[in-house]
């Protein structure tokens, strides 16, 4: 699979593909095998048959390694290098003529400089060897020594103090991760972990410590030179040993500039691309670079040999600096002009930040000099910045004092991290650019090519002599990198982005929870002016008490039970209860009909509905209903479920409780559709959610002193996996509203412990607009100089680490309770200028985008300080997301896979599978967009397209977009109407914000909106042009969750076109009768 799927469908192949067309893959399987294998098992891991069959027919072996690690812990190097290539050894000898050619490297001559020659002897050589004098190596004792310091580093682990720490840092790792400290297996495990890795770091220091000693660079050119000598000492093989030097881009083949891989100039090249004007060189040192054309075309030379020669030369090295010499000097001038030629033509990214980067040289420096003044001494700042910021920090908490320290701590942490990878690169890099002058001898190379036909030359290329070092790194290597290896090497480099523990299910999460968090508050609501608090261990009773209830009355584990109530804390207790009893929840929102809950019960086939006592009063008929549907339901109260029973009984009914809950269970049934026709419901198991909460807690990083403010409907899977479980796990305080109004928002916002706010587009607008309105009552020229302050700070967070909002905006952000860290915006598309402004006066908002389905987020703008202007951000840690037959701008369906995807629908297997494929792809109906950073941006439903009279697709939400950037204009929706001449025509309908200008009539309003949309027309092209616009007084029509319902404004919009038409047509009848 290896082959076909990862080696073919390389570039390498491409002039082949060119050739063959149709017939490349034929022509490749006629010529080459695949076979699976191991270079650390006997025979490979083929069976020693298999083996055999193939090496009888076999003339030559190439034994070339595919990666390079410069340091991995020492029984790994061995095992690859050594024990693979005594292997190779033992299978070359099944062939008629035993007959290798070994591929190493030219750096295993270690630590030293001045002339390598290819004669110099293999067995017994080691770099120190003029130094150490009278000390020998062998090669064989070398390999019992190193198994043997392996072994005892084993044995050291199993040492009891060692065995302690190991228990100390697993327990530290467990509480860590938020998981049961005391779980033994969880424990054991954990031990385990911490023990292996202790091993590895062990073995890797024993390692370096070796290989330095006799003068090897690292541990990889010492194991190399291990497995060289393995192979020279044999006698009864021919055997050839290849050794290129700094294996770079092609010059010629496949094509100019192609690479791949781990490269040694590409983290050099990086570093200088992300502003690091100083680089640490030796000037005279001669980086010696080959290109990977170059270096194949010696293999085949020296496989050739080999097959002709019994008694080849031993070494050949691929190396260019004995014939053409390219000193660093002049490599760090090149990198130079390549930074200033890149941000010359970046199109990219800020215009004065590139500016400046293309005025700054790139300039080598002397080690003293680069510690002294560049990076490590940034390093040393950051980190003393640290240290003082760690000493300022308020130990009582602080609040607003303790998290704007929280946050330059964070930016600094950031900081001291990306130059820590600088000062390891150039550590790693330093013996090639800076200690060691190596001249690779290539005698040998140069004969053995001199010896290949004029004719033939090309297919075998070796002229380094002539390499034109200028247009070479210019013109071929540099942008062969860019292309090539640096944006995987930008994406290696970048922060691993943790992934929080999963929980086996949920019991096992609130188990753990309410464990860790027991005097924790974990929620609190006001009711009747009195205010009400449940700590964890509260809840943990009252959940079990409700668990118990139900199982008492016959609630099953699988059976189903429909939650309907409001947001409150007895929502959260009750569906715990229902999960403790195993059995699952059906929750529904608390505006559905009679006719709905008898709809959604009888297709859930549920046995019980848990309902508030609020509803069960607001809803009378509801219990005659069902007796008239014949439902075999039960019908409980929260007075019921949480009925005290005298203690004995409550011991009996949590008896009844099941031991074990099955994680691929669903969890929950959430219907996404209503009354009409068969409503769907979506299966979410235990392990979705868990998932969802590993992915979410490890982007919001939630915490023990943050609160978050519940508005959101909790039936919907936003709120109840983002403001629920995802806060409930981590300790974080959870706060619910009797009433949800604007006042009552308002008042807790202001005075409760908010942290951060689950919501959709509608109440960032409603915040938007009360702020926006509050600085217009201060006055048309404060509100003025406030828009321009917000453009400032958005401008001042997207183009450095600085965030000016909090202190230049403290009213407002004191207003919002002075501690707001996130604002999470999910359901449908956010409007850019509420985003804008929220940006600009320092608020973070994190929007994402997903679907029920997908238990529900899929994707997540981070938490980092620069805006992603139309963004819905990235995938969270664990989903996939992948734009199926993207379009030539690269627009498709929206497909993402991982453990957060529903199981499927209930009872509807036809659904399912047109919703998700064999592979386990939600196909989600949505159009978007990948950029080259991953992020992900949504441009339409695809059955919202508007498709005009000449086939062009137009999203809705981009035309949104685009018209709906004016302070006139409260709401906007765009729909698609029928258009006479096929086809469809955009239709916008607008409801204007009479408040913005209250000096204004409405009419005059509405002539600042026609007005607007014409501006916005004449900069568009005609296709995505307005071309019907409506204005209402009255809000659009929205779903529970505040998304616009498109097929009403359609209704609406074609209702008023009608209207305008019968009043045009009688002002012309009343005419013609005049």
């Amino acid at each position: 699979n290896r082959f076909w799927n990862s080696v073919v469908p390389s570039p390498t192949f491409d002039p082949l593909r060119e050739k063959y067309g149709d017939k490349f893959e034929e022509f490749i399987r006629e010529k080459v095998v695949p076979v699976n294998g191991d270079v650390s098992a006997d025979f490979l891991g083929m069976e020693e048959s298999q083996a055999k069959k193939i090496m009888a027919a076999c003339d030559v072996i190439i034994n070339s390694a595919g990666n390079v690690t410069f340091n991995p812990p020492l029984e790994s190097a061995l095992r690859t290098n050594v024990v693979g290539t005594n292997n190779v050894l033992g299978l070359a000898r099944m062939m008629k003529r035993p007959c290798l050619v070994h591929v190493s490297t030219c750096f295993v001559a270690g630590k030293r400089s001045g002339s390598i020659w290819e004669n110099e002897p293999v067995v017994g050589y080691f770099p120190r060897k003029n130094e150490l004098v009278g000390t020998t190596f062998d090669v064989n004792q070398e390999i019992e020594d190193c198994a043997r310091i392996s072994e005892q580093a084993r044995q050291e682990a199993d040492d009891a103090v060692n065995i302690a720490k190991f228990r100390e840092s697993a327990r530290a790792r467990l509480r860590e991760e938020g998981r049961d400290l005391d779980d033994e297996q969880a424990i054991k495990s954990a031990i385990f972990r911490e023990r292996k890795m202790w091993v590895r770091e062990r073995t890797t220091e024993l390692g370096e410590e070796r290989a330095s000693y006799w003068g090897w660079t690292n541990i990889y050119t010492y194991s190399k030179s291990l497995a060289e000598q393995i192979v020279a000492q044999q006698d009864d093989i021919v055997k050839v040993l290849v050794r290129p030097s700094i294996v770079e881009s092609s010059v010629a083949y496949p094509f100019p500039g192609w690479n791949e891989g781990f490269t040694t100039t590409a983290p050099l090249i990086l570093i200088a691309l992300r502003g690091q004007p100083v680089i640490p060189v030796n000037e005279k040192l001669v980086l010696d670079v080959v290109p990977v054309d170059m270096v194949a075309g010696v293999m085949l030379g020296a496989a050739m040999e080999a097959l002709v020669n019994d008694d080849p030369p031993a070494v050949f090295q691929a190396s260019t600096g004995d014939s053409n010499p390219n000193d660093m000097k002049r490599i760090t001038g090149l990198v130079g002009l390549y930074k200033r030629r890149h941000f010359k033509d970046k199109e990219t990214g800020n215009s004065l930040v590139n500016r400046f980067h293309k005025m700054v040289e790139t300039s080598p420096a002397t080690q003293k000099t680069y510690e002294r003044t560049s990076t490590p001494m940034l390093n040393r700042m950051a980190k003393r910045a640290n240290f003082l910021l760690e000493k300022v920090t308020p130990e009582w908490g602080g609040g607003r004092i303790n998290d704007i320290v929280t946050d330059m701590r964070k930016g600094i942490d950031e900081f001291e991290r990306t130059t820590q990878e600088t000062m390891d690169a150039f550590a790693m890099f330093k013996p090639f650019m800076v200690d060691n002058e190596y001249n690779y001898r290539s005698d040998n190379v140069r004969e053995l090519m001199s010896n290949i036909k004029k004719s033939e030359k090309d297919l075998l290329p070796w002229y380094p002599e002539t390499l034109d070092w200028y247009d070479y790194w210019l013109n071929i290597h540099f942008p062969g990198l860019r292309k090539w290896v640096l944006p995987q090497l930008e994406e290696d480099l970048k922060a691993v982005e943790r992934r929080d523990y999963t929980y086996k299910d949920l019991a096992d999460l609130f188990d753990t929870a309410t464990k860790r968090f027991p005097t924790r508050v974990s929620m609190k609501i006001e009711r009747n002016g009195k205010l009400e608090q449940y700590t964890y261990e509260d809840v943990r009773e009252l959940t079990l008490r409700a668990a118990g209830f139900l199982a008492h009355n016959g609630i099953k584990p699988e059976d189903r039970v429909i939650l309907f109530a409001h947001n409150m804390p007895e929502w959260g207790m009750t569906y715990f209860g229902i999960i403790k009893a195993g059995a699952t929840a059906i929750p529904i929102d608390p505006a559905s009909s009679v006719d709905e809950i008898i709809t959604f019960a009888a297709a859930g086939e549920a046995s019980a509905i848990v309902i508030s006592p609020k509803l069960l009063e607001d809803n009378p008929e509801l219990a005659e209903r069902i007796k008239n549907e014949k439902l075999k339901i039960k019908l409980y109260s929260f007075d019921d479920v949480f009925e005290m029973p005298d203690e004995t009984e409550e011991a009996q009914r949590t008896a009844l409780l099941p031991n074990r809950i099955v994680a691929t269970s669903p969890a929950s049934l959430i219907f996404t559709s209503g009354t009409t026709g068969k409503p769907k419901a979506v299966m979410l198991s235990h392990k979705n959610f868990t998932s969802m909460v590993s992915m979410l807690s490890s982007v919001l990083e939630m915490t023990v002193e943050d609160g978050i403010l519940s508005v959101l409907p909790m039936h919907h899977t936003f709120e109840f996996s983002a403001g629920f479980l995802t806060p409930f796990t981590n300790g974080t305080q959870i706060r619910y509203l009797e009433e949800l109004s604007s006042d009552e928002l308002s008042r807790a916002i202001e005075n409760g412990h908010v942290t951060g706010m689950v919501g959709v587009p509608a109440l960032w607008e409603m915040l938007h607009r009360r702020i926006k309105t509050r600085l217009r009552d201060r006055g048309d020229w404060i509100a003025e100089i406030a828009d321009n302050v917000i453009d400032f700070n958005a401008w001042i967070r997207d183009n450095t680490p600085f965030n000016l909002g909090p202190v230049i905006f403290f009213p407002i952000h004191e207003g919002m309770g002075g501690r707001m860290r996130y604002l999470i915006s999910g359901g449908s598309a956010l409007s850019e200028k509420v985003q804008k402004d929220l940006h600009g006066l320092g608020f973070n908002v994190l929007e994402g985008y997903g679907l029920t389905e997908s238990s529900p987020v899929l994707t997540v703008t981070r938490p980092d300080n620069k805006m992603l202007k139309g963004s819905v951000g990235k995938p969270l840690p664990g989903v996939e997301v992948m734009i199926a037959s993207p379009d030539a701008n690269g627009v498709g369906e929206v497909l993402a896979r991982g453990q957060n995807i529903m199981l499927g629908y209930y009872k509807n297997e036809q659904a399912t599978d047109e919703a998700i494929d064999e592979d386990r792809w939600l196909k989600t109906g949505d159009l978007g967009k990948l950029d080259d950073d991953g992020n992900l941006y949504i441009v339409g439903r695809s059955k919202d397209v508007i498709i005009d009279s000449n086939g062009k697709n137009i999203y809705p939400d981009e035309i949104e977009d685009l018209y709906g950037k004016s302070d006139f204009i409260k709401e906007l929706s765009v729909v698609g109407l029928p258009d006479e001449n096929g086809g469809e025509k955009i239709a916008a309908l607008v409801v204007p914000d009479y408040e913005k200008d209250i000096s204004l009539t409405r009419a005059e309003t509405n002539k600042e909106v026609e007005k607007h949309f014409r501006e916005v027309s004449a900069t568009l092209p005609f296709f995505k042009r307005v071309q019907v616009l409506h204005l209402t007084p009255f809000e659009l029509p929205r779903t529970a969750t505040r998304k616009v319902k498109r097929p009403e404004v359609v209704e609406m919009i074609e209702t008023l076109e009608n209207r305008a038409k019968n009043k045009t047509n009688k002002v012309v009848e009343s005419k013609g009768d005049d």
